[in-house]
């Protein structure tokens, strides 16, 4: 048998370039998108276990250190301050550092300090109690980027055993002094936010793909069940037949996955310059090493393949009912899925220590993949549907067509229904984020720090006369504090001072002991990152489900009617016109994708106000719909403009079959 799948290929005309094709592209495109997206949770992964020693556990044992902190800011820019104190002679060594910092010191990350080489000092350099002493490695950072200070201190110092007001969710924004006997392993709710996000864009980006995936591994599924069945009424026995189908599925889509993952290594360190949570990333950190990366291969391989081979095992059991007259293939229940979704939600609850984000998660895992799932049962009823109220002869073929064949009507459709749902989805969701990035860029003429209630107006009149001698244009008045926070705190606001300014009424108010966490910078600054970037992954996604739709509805319509050859030759012999045949072609294609995609859409909006409720009228999701309306219109047309001369060709010329 050696050779003989080329030969067969070779033998096949056309159609055997598309068979081809589409297998090597899928794996390529599916396998260099996936690499992208693990890079990514990869690099999220590294982040929160390089800084969760940050924020500190109470000590279970004789405390060796007492640790704090706060986010001060430089500009917009967010500073990690670390503030430590030894309570023995040998407290532990500050990760990545081999030692402990002495009263005074002052550890920066290289961009810290090079950033207070730069500006004067009464903007940022006189913060802290001296000169950098050691720079901190990336064993201890984020990205190359990130502004991170060690301070070293004394543990009667009053920085050391004042009571900070925390935060609602971002504990490092806040954090009072804690005796620990250890660095925590544990990272705070914020960068889990991020992973989990990250986790929620790779299943939105895997319904696309799944789309994709699924026409390639049953693409011209008719013209393969007949190859393999003549091979097995020629005498070839089933395991000769099932290696040779696996060992060409494999090498197409091998070829691919292999392609995919070279291009991967060629092009994914650019992934590196794209800023996430504020800033860039270390290289390594979103790059997959070799061992993600063949595992990665090898499971496109082994699915896409194991896909076409479940499909192909009846003419391989009996290859006789190939031949006989065509039946239908109802929708089949795929309890499978309904596992599936169960266990991805439940593990993803189970990891996530975000609600908001779990809440979100299952509202897409839900209806997206319960979308893949009842796909084939939806286009079934909808043939059933316009066969039984068919006033034209094109109508109660194309109706009679999709009840019979389901799943293959909805391979075609379903990259534009998958696309329609991440559409909805994210016009549900990014005016949510907007109106929060909205409010942020309306208060940024006013800085807002929390100090204790008590001591709040004296703290205003000190800030009062700091300001005058700093010579800092600002207006300083009591205002209410955050809505979490209880009555033993209060706020006071600098209004009006220029952005030049700001950072030197920070240093001014900090050498003072006047400054307090900036608890509004610290709620709004994160939701706008959050925001961009959400808006960046949707620019991956959105992009990568446009194509798979504009791919799957044309080359699906192709493949649907080489499957279909025998009856469309069936029919033509019985004198039905051309037109008839057009008409029922292009009804079988538009009716599942407005039906299918207006489905999607509507589930896609819901999935996405699981994340909050916000108008749809405004420019971005008015866009969102505009390109959803466009993508569908010109994979339409295409589709339509392709199939024609194919449809005549097929239906007409004998030697089309196999």
């Amino acid at each position: 048998m050696d050779g003989l799948w080329l030969r067969l290929l070779r033998g096949s005309g056309r159609s055997a370039r598309l068979e081809v094709g589409l297998p090597v592209v899928a794996g390529g495109v599916i396998t260099f998108v996936l690499l992208i997206l693990l890079g990514l949770q990869q690099g999220l992964d590294n982040r929160a276990d390089r800084t969760a020693w940050r924020t500190p556990d109470s000590a279970t044992s004789q405390p060796t250190a007492v640790q704090g902190g706060f986010t001060d800011y430089v500009g917009e820019q967010p500073l990690a301050v670390v503030e430590l104190a030894a309570l023995t002679r040998e407290p532990p060594a500050v990760p990545g550092m081999g030692r402990f910092p002495a009263p005074g010191e002052v550890w920066a990350s290289p961009a810290l300090a090079e950033l207070m080489a730069e500006r004067p000092a009464d903007q940022l350099a006189d913060r802290f109690p001296g000169p950098v002493t050691a720079e901190l490695g990336p064993a201890v950072l984020e990205g190359p980027d990130e502004l991170v200070a060690v301070v070293g201190r004394h543990p009667d110092d009053p920085s050391m055993t004042d009571d900070r007001a925390p935060h609602q969710w971002n504990r490092a924004a806040s954090m009072t002094p804690t005796r620990i006997d250890g660095w925590s392993t544990t990272p705070d709710l914020y960068q889990t936010t991020y992973r989990d996000l990250a986790l929620l864009a790779v299943v939105l980006t895997a319904l696309p793909l799944s789309g994709l995936g699924g026409l390639a591994s049953r693409l011209m599924a008719g013209r393969r069940h007949r190859r393999l069945a003549t091979l097995r009424l020629l005498g070839a026995t089933t395991s000769q037949v099932a290696r040779l189908t696996v060992f060409e599925l494999a090498t197409f889509t091998g070829a691919g996955a292999v392609c995919g993952a070279l291009l991967h290594r060629i092009f994914g360190p650019t992934a590196a310059r794209v800023p996430i949570k504020g800033g860039g990333w270390f290289p390594p950190d979103v790059t997959p090493g070799v061992p993600l990366t063949v595992a990665t291969v090898v499971a496109v391989v082994v699915v896409l393949t194991l896909g076409a081979l479940v499909g192909l095992l009846p003419a391989v059991r009996d290859p006789l009912a190939t031949y006989r007259a065509a039946r239908p293939r109802p929708a089949r229940t795929r309890w499978w899925s309904v596992v599936f979704i169960g266990a991805a939600v439940a593990l993803f609850w189970i990891r996530s220590s975000n609600t908001f984000v779990s809440v979100g998660f299952t509202a897409v895992v839900v209806l997206g993949w319960g979308l893949v799932s009842t796909g084939p049962w939806i286009v079934a009823a909808l043939g059933r549907l316009l066969a039984g109220r068919a006033q034209r002869p094109a109508t109660l073929l194309a109706g009679r067509r999709l009840s019979d064949s389901p799943q293959s009507a909805w391979r075609t459709v379903a990259g534009m229904a998958l696309a329609s749902f991440v559409a909805g989805f994210a016009a549900a969701g990014l005016p949510v984020g907007l109106g929060n990035a909205g409010q942020y860029a309306a208060g940024k003429d006013r800085l807002e720090i929390v100090v204790p209630a008590d001591s709040l107006d004296a703290t205003v009149q000190g800030t009062e006369a700091v300001l005058r001698t700093a010579a800092v244009r600002a207006r300083v008045e009591a205002t209410a504090p955050p809505s979490w926070l209880d009555d033993r705190w209060g706020a006071l606001a600098l209004v009006g001072p220029e952005s030049t300014e700001r950072d030197l009424a920070r240093t001014a108010m900090i050498e003072a002991g006047l400054w307090g966490p900036e608890m509004r910078m610290a709620e709004d600054l994160p939701t706008v990152w959050l925001v961009r970037d959400g808006t960046v992954i949707g620019l991956l996604v959105l992009p990568i489900a446009a194509l798979v739709a504009l791919t799957s509805m044309v080359v699906g319509a192709i493949a649907r009617i080489f499957d279909q050859r025998e009856t469309l030759i069936a029919l033509n012999l019985a004198g039905t016109p051309q037109p008839v045949l057009l008409a029922a072609q292009r009804r079988e294609v538009v009716l599942p994708t407005a039906v299918l995609g207006g489905t999607a859409a509507v589930a896609g909006l819901a999935a996405g106000s699981s994340l909050g409720a916000a108008s749809l009228l405004n420019p971005y999701s008015l866009g969102i719909f505009a390109g959803l309306l466009a993508v569908g219109a010109t994979a339409l047309l295409l589709a339509d403009r392709t199939t024609r001369p194919i449809l005549r060709r097929v239906s007409t010329s004998f030697s089309e079959r196999p």
